[in-house]
């Protein structure tokens, strides 16, 4: 499968490239960004961000650089890890790294575009996002586009070196909302 950039309205994905890793390193560095995100996913340097985020090897990732049409500029990664392909799902991923853009468009318009792609062209069964529980504008956009909470992982997540409990929410083609 070749993997080419997704066109949204105000937004394109575009297969991840090795120069976003700079950002990411600066964006994963930023107490705001990451303070919902599990320990081991950020203060990585180079070499273990490519490892947790790397260019797509599509065997149980595709990943994708979030570009704002009108600025021409990155402002996130998104994309699908933990891809199985006999079970026909994966774990979907965001992170908005460029602040201006955190006005649930963003992310609104992303997901969107990453769900389509995975129902219409991966043909996946269902889709899920782990998420944690103090993250109320992820729950509230993950809800929006028809996602419904799954299950609660217990100690799923270490957070400032604690085991806290994560929400899994699962999302089917017939309930998502375009």
């Amino acid at each position: 499968m070749d993997l080419t950039k997704i066109t949204g309205k105000n937004l394109d994905l575009v297969p991840l490239e090795q120069k976003i890793y700079p950002l990411l390193e600066k964006w994963l560095s930023d107490s705001d960004i990451v303070k919902f995100l599990d320990d081991s996913e950020y203060n990585l340097d180079i070499n273990e961000l490519q490892e947790v985020y790397p260019i797509n090897n599509k065997k149980n990732s595709i990943l994708f650089s979030i570009v704002d049409k009108k600025s021409n500029s990155y402002v996130g990664i998104c994309g699908f890890q933990k891809i199985d392909y006999v079970q026909k799902n994966a774990f979907l991923r965001i992170i908005i790294g460029n602040k201006n853009f955190w006005d649930g468009k963003t992310a609104l318009e992303s997901e969107k575009l990453l769900l389509e792609f995975a129902f219409n062209k991966l043909k996946f069964d269902f889709i899920y996002s782990i998420i944690n529980p103090k993250n109320i504008g992820q729950i509230m956009l993950v809800e929006r586009l028809g996602m419904k909470k799954d299950g609660i992982l217990l100690n799923y997540i270490t957070k400032n070196g604690e085991s806290v409990d994560a929400y899994k929410y699962v999302v089917f083609p017939s309930d998502f909302n375009h």
